[in-house]
């Protein structure tokens, strides 16, 4: 009888400990699963913005190429124009060669907003400075900074994510804040990357869906995830709202 009781015990634990090792087994399925999808996902994500930023850096070359190209011999023979036509006619000449000086600088303006070739040759704390600088000029936005050496190395994708956050982010303090300051910090420290966009002005919840919650923010963390990094955005102690970005080493540095 003893023997008996002894043999079922053995068979219980030995059943028991299948279970288990099933259990684990099938546990460790879903892990490497879940990490599986979120590689892939990430992947395809970062393949996307990639393809976009090929599109906009396409465009941005046939802005720069041919378009201005081609306003620059316009504006050439207009000016040759005037040698060989009556006051008024060199008055009007003038008056629309105006209007070609403000089409170029729409231009330029616009290529550069597609493709930012400043991260590249400039590195990406000069290319936030020059972004800051933009906004004050045009928007009236006064961006304190906060950056380090201008020889931060940054990979190249990582670099364009990072501008890209920082210029959805003062869009959205200029158009939704109802402040006309913010704070621009870049940090590298502990192996990670971390770029701070903060603002003392109304805030938003992003669980609204409102406008400074909508595509932009989505955009902004996909930026972020796709290179293996994460967003978050957060009310400010005193009022406003914080967008932090944060790139971890190796992706970023």
């Amino acid at each position: 009888m003893q023997g008996r009781d002894l043999t079922l015990w053995t068979l219980f634990v030995a059943g028991a400990l299948s279970v288990g090792i099933l259990l684990a087994a099938f546990l460790a399925a879903l892990v490497i699963a879940q990490r599986r999808r979120i590689a892939v996902e990430r992947e395809y994500a970062q393949r996307i913005l990639s393809a976009q930023e090929e599109e906009r850096s396409h465009l941005a070359r046939e802005l720069h190429d041919d378009a201005l190209q081609r306003i620059a011999l316009i504006q050439h023979e207009l000016d040759q124009a005037t040698h060989h036509g009556t006051p008024e006619m060199a008055h009007r000449i003038a008056a629309v060669a105006g209007e070609l000086d403000d089409l170029s600088v729409v231009l330029r303006t616009a290529a550069h907003q597609l493709h930012p070739s400043v991260v590249e040759k400039a590195g990406l704390p000069r290319a936030l400075g020059a972004l800051a600088e933009e906004y004050g000029r045009a928007a009236g936005l006064r961006v304190r900074l906060d950056m380090p050496p201008a020889d931060l190395p940054v990979r190249p994708a990582v670099g364009v994510a990072a501008y890209r956050i920082a210029q959805e982010a003062l869009r959205n303090v200029f158009r939704h804040a109802g402040t006309n300051e913010a704070d621009l910090t870049l940090a590298a420290a502990g192996g990670a990357l971390t770029l701070r966009i903060a603002d003392t002005g109304a805030g938003f919840e992003p669980e609204t869906g409102g406008a400074a919650g909508g595509l932009g923010l989505i955009a902004m963390r996909q930026r972020a995830e796709a290179l293996g990094g994460h967003l978050t955005v957060a009310a400010r102690l005193g009022g406003g709202t914080v967008v932090t970005a944060v790139f971890p080493h190796p992706e970023a540095l």
